[in-house]
């Protein structure tokens, strides 16, 4: 019931999404998630499904107001034990807070990160990187601005920053999610989406003429 009171929520916060955080990207996550409990039998079923509902209410990408989830929590009269672990799954698996060296507590925070940063990768992380940047203006490419090493967080979170068009992203982010994985169900998944986005970019960068540079940097994080 209250697995199915969070999808009904979550469809009113994010209905009218446009970036890619949107409900399909949700139901993608919790099915991911589902997929990865079959190798994970001591975790806790509804805590794992009700952070992978609702742990893009409050994302500060999207605007979040930040009381979501408190809101999901009174409404529906959510025990306080409860309310804690599933905020300490959500506030565990943001890239921007667990970076390249994730420490993760308990089983229930590492499917949920593996479940939400596999919707990241593959195909649908091609398609969901286009998504963002059209909502945010950002540009395609810039055959000028490599990426930057060793990136802080508050220069991944600044949009305005120089060097920030959606092929950076792919070495910003998501062609480290790789490392990141923590079960071995989501490992397996996760170097079969990682090599779809290498192949990706190589034929990106023939096709755009890219310097040389790029494959280069691209071998590196092949």
């Amino acid at each position: 019931m209250l697995i199915r009171k969070a999808l009904q929520f979550v469809e009113k916060c994010l209905g009218n999404d446009c970036s890619g955080h949107d409900v399909e990207h949700i139901k993608r996550v919790v099915e991911n998630a589902k997929l990865i409990l079959e190798g994970e039998k001591g975790a806790d079923y509804e805590v794992v499904m009700l952070s992978a509902i609702l742990h893009d209410v409050d994302d500060y990408k999207l605007g979040g107001s930040g009381d979501n989830l408190e809101r999901f929590f009174k409404i529906n009269n959510v025990d306080e034990n409860l309310q804690c672990r599933i905020k300490n799954v959500i506030n565990s698996i943001s890239f921007s807070k667990s970076g390249k060296s994730p420490d993760f507590e308990t089983i229930e925070q590492k499917i949920v990160s593996d479940a939400d940063k596999l919707d990241a990768m593959g195909a649908i992380g091609v398609c969901r990187t286009i998504m963002y940047s059209a909502s945010t203006n950002r540009a395609l490419f810039d055959n000028d601005e490599l990426p930057k090493e060793n990136l802080t967080r508050e220069e991944y979170k600044d949009k305005n920053r120089k060097g920030n068009h959606s092929i950076n992203h792919f070495f910003d982010k998501l062609l480290k999610l790789k490392g990141a994985m923590q079960t071995e169900i989501g490992k397996i998944e996760a170097q079969k989406r990682h090599d779809f986005m290498v192949e990706f970019l190589r034929e990106f960068f023939r096709e755009v003429g890219a310097k040389v540079d790029w494959y280069k940097i691209l071998e590196k994080n092949k």
